[in-house]
């Protein structure tokens, strides 16, 4: 055998025992996005979740989740901050924002998650999105139709309290209810 075929071989045998064991990175092997609670606690963004500029200096983090591929896909805004006020008061400034929809679908609950305190809030019907700087702006108002927001608002053992809500077409948010839910079991940790 001459050397170059020898050389030839030998490379060719390398490579085919380099080959199987190259893959393509999983989604369960990507690199997790994390959004962190006051510094002490750290939630687990799911993975279908686009993380995007805020469009708003208060918010803390914000997140595009798609419906489907193309540009014409439904999309929900994912929102996370701290804020304030009275828990009761925000949950009644969220169903102020929406008209209609089925009353049963309505609906909030308190759970205790580790040993913080979480208000979980599902809303749907006809949304009254405020254009250009938030619900106290005075801002153009257009309604969307058929729409849903899941918040939550999530109480610190301290009574710091931190916002998330998904706001978007109401078939999309609800679709991703479950997977709000199991991150905010990143509280118990």
């Amino acid at each position: 055998m001459t050397m170059k075929l020898s050389m030839r071989l030998m490379l060719c045998a390398a490579v085919c025992f380099v080959l199987p064991s190259v893959s393509t990175v999983s989604a369960d092997e990507k690199a997790k996005e994390t959004v962190s609670v006051f510094g002490d606690k750290k939630l687990e963004v799911p993975q279908s979740w686009q993380k995007t500029k805020p469009a708003s200096s208060i918010v803390e983090y914000e997140f595009l989740v798609k419906g489907g591929e193309g540009d014409d896909a439904p999309t929900a805004r994912v929102t996370m901050m701290a804020a304030g006020g009275d828990v009761k008061a925000n949950i009644d400034r969220w169903k102020g924002q929406f008209a209609g929809g089925d009353a049963a679908a309505q609906k909030s609950e308190e759970k205790k998650v580790g040993d913080w305190v979480v208000h979980v809030v599902d809303l749907s019907g006809n949304f009254k999105e405020t254009m250009g700087g938030g619900p106290f702006s005075g801002g153009k108002v257009v309604e969307r139709q058929n729409y849903a927001m899941l918040g939550a608002i999530l109480v610190h053992p301290e009574g710091r309290k931190y916002f998330i809500k998904m706001t978007g077409p109401s078939d999309l948010v609800k679709s991703n209810r479950e997977s709000v839910v199991q991150m905010l079991d990143g509280l118990k940790n």
